[in-house]
C-alpha cells in the first residue's frame, strides 16, 4: 500500500506484503484520506503522544515472537512442561495475535488499507475457544466487524470540511441530516479506535517486556486486557446503536424517496418543474412596481385579514397582464405568510393553456405541493391510492373525482390556513370550471381557514359560478402602463439610445391602454428591426403596426374559440367586423341587434319578428376575449369595444374567418365595405311598421319600448358617419330612409339630435328641411352624390319641391361647399344651380361664415362664375352682380367679373351699364362707399370706364360724392 501520513508523527508506516510493519524516517507526508476511519482514526491517534510512536517500533518483535512460539509448538514432541504450557496459551494467543492483525494496521493511521478481516475469519478464530480470557477476545473480535459498517451512508467527506471536525466544533457545508449522522458516528468510533489502541499497546507491554515469561502471559493479560476489552465492547455497542439508527433513518429516506417517485410518477413528472418554471418566467417580465395597487386594494387586504374562509377573484381582459399580477399576489402571499405562527400553506396553479386547464392536471398540481408541504399525507396519498386500486381497479391518479375528494380530504383535516391561487380560470373548459369551482365552494363552507384566489377574464358563465365572491375589477392606468413601458423598454432596448429609449417610452405609455401584451410585442419588434435614428423612430412610432406575433395569438385564439365551425367563424366575424368601425361602444342587447340585422340569412321583415332571432349570449360567449370589461347585468350599458386598438387592423386586413390562411396583405378597400355593410343593418326593410308605431304612439321616450327596436338609438345617430366613408351600391335605401316629409325621416332626425334619449334635443335637426338630396350632400361621399343624381330623379316625390335650392342652402351653411361643384355641374340639377341667385346665395354667406374666406373652397366655389359669364349678359345679370358682390365685400367675384370684362367687350359693356336697380340701390361706386368697402372701393377706382358709375345718380339726385359728403 502507498505511504501514508501520519499526523502529529514524524515517521511513516508501511505494511509489508508479508505483514510486516515498515517504519521509515521522512518528513514527507502524502495526502490525507478523507473518508470517515482515517479521520476518526487519526482523532483517536492524537490523544496518545509519543507513546504511539514507540508502540509501532516494537510491533515486528511482537510479530516474530508469536511466530516463533507456533514453530516450537510444532517442533517439540512429548509432553514437556513447555509443550503443555503452548497448548493452554495456543488458542488464546492465536486469537490475540488475530486482535493484533486487525489492530496493528490502525498504527499506520490508514484502518482502511488492510483491515481485511470478516465475519469468517472471526469464526475461525474463535473455534474451540473455552478459556475466560479468549471468551473475552473473541467477545472484541465480533465487534470489530462492526467498523466496517460505518460508510452506511455512503458519504465522502470534503478534505477541508471532514466531519470529525464537526465533533471539534467547526461548521462544514453539508445536507444537516447527514453531518448530524456522520458526526454521531465520529463521536461514537473515536473512543472504539482508542480502545484498540489501548489494547495494542497493552498487548505489546506484556509480549515485549523483558521479563516475558510464557507461562505467565494469560495471567498478566488477563490483568491488563478485560478492561480495555469490556470498553471497547460498550463503545462498539454504541457505535452499533448509531449505525442501525442511522440504517432506520437511510431505509426510511430511501422508502420516501421511492414513494416521492411514485407519487411523482402517479401525478405527473414534470408538472411542479413546469410550474416553477413559468412562475419564474413571469417574474422575469414583472414590473414590480405596476403590480402593487393589487395588495393596496382594500378588498384584498380585507380577503387575507378575514378570519373566515373567503374567495377574491380578479377580472381583467386579455394582454393586461393579469398572469403577472397573479404571480406578485402569490409572492407578496409567500412573504406575507413567512412571519405568520403556524405558516399558512400555499399551493398555486397557472392554467395556460388546455392541458393545463383541465381539472385534473389542477388537482395533480395542486396535491402534488400539498404534499411537499404535509409529508405526513404522503402515506394518506399512498394507501387511498392503492386501496382504489385494489377495491375498484381504477388508477385514481386519473380520476379528477378521486383526487379532488382526496385534496377535499386533506384540506379538511388542515390544521392550519391555506391559500390556493387559480391564475386563468377562462382557460378551462366549462365542465373543469364548474367542477373546481364546486368543489372550492364546498370546501370554502365546511373549512374555516381557506383562501381562495382567482384570475379570468370577465365572462358571465364563470362571473355566474363565482357569484358571490369579493371581485376587483382591473381598471387602466396611464401610470401603470408608463412603468411597464420602461420597465420593458429598460429590458429589451438597453442597447438603444437614451433618446431613443425616452422616444419609445413616452408614445407606448400613451398608446398601451393597459395592453400590456402590446407592449411587450410591440418592443420586440422595435428589437427586431433595430431602429437606431430618431427620424426613422419617430415614422415608425406615429404609425406602429400590429406585430405579427400578436396577429397570430388573434388569430389562434380565434380558431379556439370558434371551434373551426363555419356558422360560429361567420357570426364571431360579422360580431367583430361590426366593433371595429362602430362610432362609440355598444350596449350588449345593440351588438345582438346588429349582428342579427346584418346577417343576410335573417328573413324577417319587421322589429317585432326580429326579436326572437337576437341572440347576444351566443356572441359573448364567442367574442369575449376579443372584448374589454363587461357588466352583464346592464345589458343596455354602452361598454362593448375591442379590447385594444391593435386588434382593428387585423379585421380591417382580412375577415376574421380567413386569419388562420391570411397572406397579409391589406385590402383597401375593406374599409369602406365594412362601413357599408353596417350602414346596411339600418335598411328600412327591417322598419317598415315605424311609421305606424310611431304615429300611435307618444314621442317620449325608450325608443326600444315604442317598438324601434334595440339598435334604433345607435344607428339613428350614427349612419351617417358611416354613410360618409361607404361606398354603397344602391342608393335606394338612403332615398327611402329619407324620404321628405315622411315619419321614417322625422324618427331617425328627432333621435339623432338626443344621442342620449334624453327630452331635450342637444342641437337642431329639423327634418323639414332634410330630403335625400340635403342628406347625400352634406352627409355622403362625393361619389355617392353623383350616383344619386345619375340613379333617382330629385323632383320625384321622395324630395322636396325646392330640394336643390334647400341643398345649397344647407351645404353653405354647414356642409362642404366644394359638393356645390358637383351640383353646380350636374346635368340634371346644374341649370337650377348656374344662376344669378346662386352666387348671391353663397356671397351671403360667405360674409357671413367663421370660415376662412380665403380658403381654396371658397376660392374654387367663386370660380364657378366663370361659367355663367354668358348668363348673366344675356339675361343682362351681370351689373346688378356686380353691384350684390361689392354690397357682400366680395372682392373676389368683383375681381373675376372685371377681368372677364378686360378681354370680353360683351361683359365690360354688362358691368358698367346704369340701369335704375329695384328699390333705389346705388351702383357699384356708390355702394362700396355706403357699406365703407375701402378695398373693393380703390380696386373699382383703378378700372377703365369706371367713371358712368360714379357719376350715376340716384333717385334723389345724389352721386356717389354726395353720398361721400352726408
Amino acid at each position: 500500500m502507498p505511504p501514508i501520513a501520519l499526523e502529529r508523527l514524524e515517521v511513516n508506516v508501511n505494511v509489508q506484503a508479508n505483514g510486516s510493519i515498515a517504519v521509515v524516517e521522512d518528513d514527507t507526508v502524502a495526502a490525507k484520506s478523507t473518508d470517515l476511519w482515517s479521520a476518526a482514526y487519526r482523532e483517536a491517534v492524537s490523544g496518545f503522544g509519543e507513546e504511539v510512536k514507540t508502540v509501532i517500533l516494537k510491533g515486528e518483535r511482537i510479530e516474530e515472537l508469536l511466530t516463533s512460539l507456533e514453530e516450537t509448538n510444532e517442533k517439540l514432541a512429548g509432553e514437556s512442561l513447555f509443550r503443555r504450557g503452548v497448548q493452554i496459551l495456543q488458542e488464546p494467543l492465536r486469537n490475540l495475535k488475530l486482535a493484533l492483525d486487525i489492530a496493528s494496521p490502525l498504527t499506520s493511521i490508514e484502518p482502511t488499507a488492510s483491515m481485511a478481516v470478516g465475519p469468517g475469519q472471526v469464526a475461525i478464530a474463535i473455534c474451540g475457544a473455552e478459556e475466560e480470557l479468549n471468551i473475552q477476545i473473541v467477545s472484541m473480535l465480533k465487534r470489530v466487524a462492526i467498523i466496517d459498517e460505518c460508510d452506511i451512508l455512503g458519504q465522502k467527506l470534503d478534505p477541508g470540511n471532514a466531519i470529525h471536525k464537526v465533533y471539534r466544533g467547526f461548521s462544514v457545508n453539508l445536507d444537516v441530516r447527514y453531518v448530524s449522522r456522520s458526526n454521531q458516528f465520529s463521536q461514537a468510533l473515536v473512543p472504539v479506535y482508542k480502545d484498540l489502541l489501548n489494547f495494542y499497546i497493552a498487548a505489546q507491554k506484556i509480549l515485549t517486556s523483558k521479563t516475558f515469561v510464557l507461562a505467565l502471559v494469560c495471567e498478566q493479560l488477563r490483568q491488563r486486557l478485560p478492561t480495555i476489552v469490556t470498553r471497547f465492547c460498550e463503545h462498539a455497542e454504541v457505535l452499533k446503536y448509531r449505525i442501525d439508527n442511522a440504517t432506520l433513518e437511510l431505509v426510511a429516506d430511501i422508502k420516501k424517496l421511492l414513494q416521492d417517485n411514485m407519487i411523482q410518477k402517479l401525478l405527473g413528472v414534470n408538472k411542479d418543474k413546469q410550474r416553477s418554471e413559468f412562475h419564474c418566467e413571469m417574474r422575469g417580465l414583472r414590473a414590480s412596481d405596476a403590480c402593487k395597487w393589487i395588495v393596496a386594494d382594500s378588498k384584498f387586504l380585507k380577503w387575507y385579514n378575514a378570519p373566515t374562509s373567503e374567495r377574491l377573484v380578479i377580472f381583467s381582459h386579455m394582454g393586461c397582464g393579469k398572469t403577472i399580477i397573479t404571480s406578485h399576489v402569490i409572492e407578496e402571499l409567500i412573504h406575507l405568510n413567512k412571519y405568520r405562527l403556524p405558516r399558512p400553506l400555499i399551493c398555486y396553479h397557472y392554467c395556460v393553456d388546455n392541458e393545463t386547464g383541465k381539472v385534473l392536471y389542477i388537482y395533480s398540481s395542486l396535491i402534488l405541493q400539498l404534499l411537499d408541504q404535509q409529508e405526513g399525507l404522503k402515506v394518506e396519498f399512498d394507501r387511498c391510492y392503492k386501496k382504489k386500486r385494489k377495491s375498484e381497479l381504477l388508477d385514481a391518479a386519473q380520476s379528477s373525482i378521486d383526487l379532488g375528494n382526496f385534496f377535499s380530504t386533506c384540506v379538511e383535516t388542515l390544521n392550519r390556513e391555506l391559500f390556493v391561487v387559480i391564475d386563468g380560470l377562462d382557460e378551462c373548459n366549462s365542465e373543469s370550471q364548474k367542477e373546481l369551482v364546486t368543489l372550492l365552494d364546498s370546501l370554502l363552507e365546511k373549512t374555516p381557514r381557506l383562501k381562495v384566489f382567482f384570475s379570468s377574464r370577465p365572462q358571465e358563465g364563470i362571473e355566474s359560478l363565482l357569484q358571490g365572491s369579493t371581485e376587483i375589477r382591473w381598471v387602466s392606468n396611464q401610470k401603470r402602463d408608463a412603468i411597464i413601458v420602461e420597465h420593458t423598454v429598460k429590458r429589451c432596448l438597453r442597447e438603444f439610445s437614451a433618446a431613443i429609449q425616452r422616444l419609445v417610452t413616452e408614445r407606448l405609455s400613451e398608446l398601451a391602454q393597459g395592453s400590456a401584451i402590446w407592449v411587450k410585442l410591440t418592443i420586440e419588434l422595435i428589437q427586431m428591426r433595430k431602429i437606431q435614428a430618431i427620424g426613422p423612430m419617430k415614422k415608425f412610432l406615429a404609425d406602429i403596426p400590429s406585430p405579427a406575433a400578436l396577429s397570430q395569438l388573434y388569430a389562434k385564439l380565434f380558431a379556439q374559440l370558434t371551434g373551426d365551425d363555419s356558422d360560429n367563424k361567420q357570426l364571431a366575424s360579422n360580431a367583430l367586423e361590426i366593433l371595429a368601425v362602430a362610432r362609440r361602444p355598444l350596449s350588449i342587447i345593440e351588438l345582438g341587434w346588429a349582428i342579427t340585422l346584418n346577417d343576410p340569412c335573417t328573413e324577417v321583415r319587421t322589429v317585432e319578428a326580429l326579436k326572437d332571432y337576437v341572440d347576444e349570449k351566443r356572441a359573448l360567449s364567442l367574442l369575449q376575449p376579443f372584448l374589454s370589461q363587461i357588466d352583464f347585468q346592464d345589458v343596455k350599458k354602452n361598454q362593448v369595444k375591442l379590447v385594444h386598438h391593435s386588434l382593428k387592423e387585423p379585421i380591417l386586413r382580412d375577415t376574421p374567418s380567413n386569419w388562420a390562411q391570411s397572406q397579409n396583405i391589406a385590402d383597401e378597400q375593406r374599409l369602406p365595405k365594412l362601413e357599408a355593410a353596417l350602414l346596411r343593418v339600418y335598411s328600412p326593410e327591417k322598419s317598415r311598421d315605424l311609421e305606424s308605431k310611431q304615429e300611435a304612439k307618444e314621442l317620449y321616450y325608450d325608443p326600444s319600448e315604442r317598438g324601434y327596436g334595440e339598435f334604433f338609438v345607435y344607428a339613428s345617430c350614427f349612419w351617417v358617419d358611416h354613410f360618409k366613408v361607404s361606398e354603397p351600391q344602391s342608393l335606394s335605401d338612403i332615398v327611402t330612409l329619407c324620404k321628405a316629409k315622411s315619419k321614417r325621416l322625422q324618427n331617425w332626425t328627432r333621435q339623432n339630435c338626443r344621442p342620449d334619449c334624453t327630452v331635450i334635443p342637444k342641437f337642431d335637426f329639423d327634418s323639414d328641411f332634410m330630403d335625400p338630396l340635403v342628406i347625400v350632400t352634406l352627409y355622403g361621399s362625393e361619389i355617392a352624390l353623383k350616383k344619386l343624381l345619375q340613379d333617382h330623379d330629385v323632383g320625384s316625390k321622395e324630395f322636396l319641391i325646392d330640394s336643390v335650392e334647400k341643398t345649397i342652402d344647407q351645404v353653405v351653411r354647414r356642409g362642404d361647399i366644394s359638393r356645390l361643384r358637383i351640383l353646380f355641374r350636374d346635368t340634371q340639377v346644374g341649370p337650377r344651380v348656374r344662376t344669378f341667385d346662386f352666387f348671391c346665395l353663397i356671397m351671403a354667406r360667405w360674409t357671413d361664415s367663421n370660415r376662412g374666406r380665403d380658403s381654396r373652397e371658397w376660392v374654387g366655389l367663386f370660380d364657378l362664375v366663370v361659367e355663367i359669364f354668358d348668363v348673366l349678359i344675356r339675361e343682362e345679370e351681370g351689373n346688378e352682380l356686380l353691384c350684390m358682390a361689392v354690397g357682400y365685400g366680395c372682392l373676389p367675384v368683383v375681381k373675376r367679373l372685371f377681368e372677364e370684362a378686360a378681354h370680353n367687350p360683351a361683359m365690360r359693356k354688362e358691368l358698367l351699364r346704369v340701369p335704375q336697380r329695384e328699390n333705389g340701390r346705388d351702383q357699384s361706386i356708390a355702394e362700396a362707399v355706403s357699406f365703407n368697402q375701402v378695398e373693393i372701393l380703390r380696386y373699382l377706382l383703378q378700372q377703365d370706364g369706371i367713371e358712368v358709375h360714379l357719376r350715376h345718380r340716384d333717385p334723389n339726385g345724389y352721386n356717389a360724392l354726395h353720398n361721400t359728403s352726408i
